[in-house]
C-alpha cells in the first residue's frame, strides 16, 4: 500500500519517493557558486548511499572561507525548502517553499493545550552525575578541567558549564520559554529544565509511553504540550502536522517570555529529514515572529566539522608520540598501505582572515545518508541564523551510550573499545546534564564577536575526543571495534 501520510515528504521521483536523488540534489544546490566542480560530482553521483560521506566532508572542507560558509548554509536552506514537498490532506502536493508563502496563517483550531505544573522544589546548583557520583561545586569545575586537559571538551564548552556554575540562578531560564521539539529525546534536556524550573512547550510524536515518561518526570516548572483537539491525546506528529503546530505555537507566544526553540527530534531513515525540515519551518515561523527568539541545536560528534588550530596541534603532537602512536600502530599502518591509523589532519586549509583550520571527518556510514542530511539541515540553520544576528545555541554532544547506539552492534562495539584511542564515551544522563547546561549558558552569556567565522559556532564542543587524537577516526574505528566486540559480547550477555 503506498505511503499516504500528509505533511512534510520527500517528492517523487519516476513514481517513487527518492531520498536518495533528492538530498543529492539539496547538497549539490547547496555547493552552487562556490564549488562548481564538487556540485556537478554530487548532482551526477549515482552511488550517493556509498559516497555521500566523502560529499559531507568536502561541503565541510569548502566551508573555511567564511563567506563560503553562509552561501553554503542559505542556499542548502533554500534547497530543502525547494525541493522538498508539502502533502496537503486532499494528497495535492507543492513545493515546501510554495506552500509556505502561498498559504494563509494556519489556525491552531485543531490542537488543545494542557499545562501542568510542577510541585517539587526547584534545584538551585548545577549537578552532573557521572560514575556514580554527582559532581557539583568545586568538584565539577575539576572534572571540567580534567576534561579540557584531556581534550575530551573544548576550552569554550567547559567556560559555557562554568557560567551556569558561577550563575546557577539562570538554570531556570527566567524571562524564557523552552519549546523542545522531540521533547522525548534521551540526551534532551527536558528532565534538566524541569528540575531547574523552567518554562517548557514539550512537542513529542503522540503515544502512551512517550507521554506517560513526559508527564510523569519530577518537575519543579511549568510542562506545556498540544493535545487533539477532539480526542485530547497528548502529543502531535511534527511533519504531518506542521501547519497546526506552527499556528498553535504562534498563538501562543507570550510578551514576558522570549522563546528557545530546541530541535531533537529523531526517526529512523528518510522520515527524520523530513521532520528536520518540519523542525525548521517552525523554526523559520518563530524568528520571524519574534526577531529576539533562540534556536538550540545538538550536533552528533559524528560529523565532519572544520576544528581550530590548537587542536590539530594537539593531535599532531600525540601523533609523534609514543605513547598514543606505538609501534604497534606504526606498524599496522604499513602493513595495511595506511588505511589503518591514517595520522588526523594531514592538511589544514586557511579561511580568509588566515586563520588555519583542520577538518575532524567522523562521518560513519552506518549511521547512513538521511541522518547525514538531517543534520546538516540543522547545521545550516545555525550558521544562517548566526550570520543573521539572532542567538543561536549549538553543541556538538558526546558520544553517548544511548538506545539507538546500543541496538547497533557495530557502532556498540566501536564506542566500546573507543577509549583506547583517547575517546570518552558518556552516559546519557551525563551527556544530558551537560549539553542542557550550555543551551542554559549559551541563552545569556554575550554571542561571538560578528566578525567570527560562521563555522565557530560548533567550536565549543563536548566531542568525547573525537577532535584530538592522533588517527583519522574512521581509520581506527575497525581497531576499536574489534577490541570492543567482546565487551560489548559480554554487556548484552549480562
Amino acid at each position: 500500500m503506498a505511503d499516504e501520510r500528509g505533511g512534510v515528504r520527500f517528492p517523487e521521483v519516476d513514481g517513487r519517493r527518492s531520498s536518495s536523488r533528492t538530498g543529492a540534489d539539496i547538497v549539490a544546490d547547496s555547493l552552487a557558486g562556490v564549488d562548481a566542480e564538487l556540485a556537478a560530482q554530487v548532482r551526477a553521483a549515482s552511488d550517493w548511499r556509498r559516497r555521500y560521506l566523502e560529499f559531507f566532508a568536502a561541503s565541510t572542507r569548502a566551508s573555511a572561507r567564511a563567506k563560503d560558509s553562509v552561501a553554503i548554509a542559505e542556499q542548502g536552506l533554500q534547497a530543502a525548502w525547494d525541493r522538498m514537498v508539502y502533502r496537503a490532506a486532499d494528497g495535492t502536493e507543492t513545493s515546501l517553499a510554495t506552500w509556505f508563502r502561498e498559504t494563509p496563517d494556519p489556525a491552531p483550531a485543531a490542537l488543545g493545550t494542557e499545562r501542568i505544573d510542577g510541585t517539587d522544589t526547584a534545584l538551585t546548583r548545577l549537578e552532573v552525575p557521572y560514575h556514580g557520583e554527582t559532581l557539583h561545586g568545586v568538584a565539577l569545575e575539576r572534572q571540567l578541567r580534567e576534561w579540557v586537559r584531556r581534550g575530551v571538551v573544548e576550552p569554550g564548552f567547559a567556560e559555557a558549564v562554568q557560567h551556569v556554575l558561577d550563575a546557577p540562578e539562570l538554570l531556570s531560564l527566567p524571562g524564557h520559554e523552552v519549546v523542545l521539539v522531540g521533547a522525548g529525546a534521551e540526551i534532551g534536556p527536558l528532565e534538566c529544565l524541569l528540575r531547574w524550573g523552567a518554562h517548557v512547550v514539550a512537542i513529542d510524536v503522540p503515544g502512551e509511553r512517550v507521554w506517560d515518561r513526559i508527564r510523569g518526570l519530577a518537575s519543579a516548572g511549568t510542562l506545556t504540550f498540544p493535545v487533539d483537539a477532539t480526542s485530547g491525546a497528548s502529543g502531535v506528529d511534527v511533519g504531518a502536522q506542521v501547519a497546526e503546530l506552527s499556528g498553535w505555537l504562534t498563538a501562543r507566544l507570550r510578551d514576558d517570555a522570549v522563546p528557545v526553540l530546541a530541535g531533537h527530534a529523531y526517526a529512523d531513515g528518510a522520515t527524520h529529514v523530513e521532520i528536520t525540515v518540519a523542525a525548521d519551518v517552525l523554526a523559520h515561523t518563530l524568528t520571524t515572529a519574534r526577531p529576539d527568539a533562540v534556536l538550540a541545536y545538538l550536533h552528533t560528534p559524528t560529523d565532519s566539522f572544520l576544528v581550530p588550530a590548537d587542536a590539530v596541534a594537539q593531535a599532531r603532537d600525540r601523533g609523534r608520540s609514543r605513547r598514543w602512536n606505538g609501534p604497534a600502530h606504526r606498524a599496522a599502518a604499513v602493513a595495511t598501505g595506511r588505511r589503518l591509523f591514517q595520522p588526523a589532519y594531514e592538511e589544514t586549509y586557511v579561511d580568509d582572515t588566515g586563520r588555519t583550520w583542520g577538518l575532524s571527518d567522523t562521518l560513519v556510514d552506518i549511521q547512513g545518508p538521511n541522518y547525514a542530511l538531517a543534520k546538516r539541515v540543522q547545521r545550516w540553520r545555525a550558521v544562517a541564523a548566526n550570520h543573521a544576528g539572532r542567538r543561536v545555541s549549538s553543541t556538538v554532544a558526546p558520544a553517548s551510550w544511548t538506545r539507538s547506539v546500543t541496538k547497533n552492534r557495530m557502532l556498540a562495539a566501536a564506542y566500546a573499545g573507543a577509549g583506547l584511542f583517547g575517546v570518552e564515551i558518556f552516559r546519557p544522563e551525563t551527556a544530558r546534564a551537560l549539553a542542557a547546561a550550555k543551551l542554559v549558558a549559551d541563552t545569556f552569556r554575550p554571542q561571538a564577536p560578528a566578525d567570527a567565522h560562521p563555522e565557530s559556532v560548533f567550536c565549543d564542543a563536548a566531542h568525547g575526543g573525537l577532535w584530538r587524537q592522533p588517527f583519522e577516526p574512521r581509520s581506527a574505528l575497525t581497531v576499536a571495534a574489534l577490541l570492543g566486540g567482546p565487551k560489548t559480547l559480554l554487556k548484552r550477555a549480562r
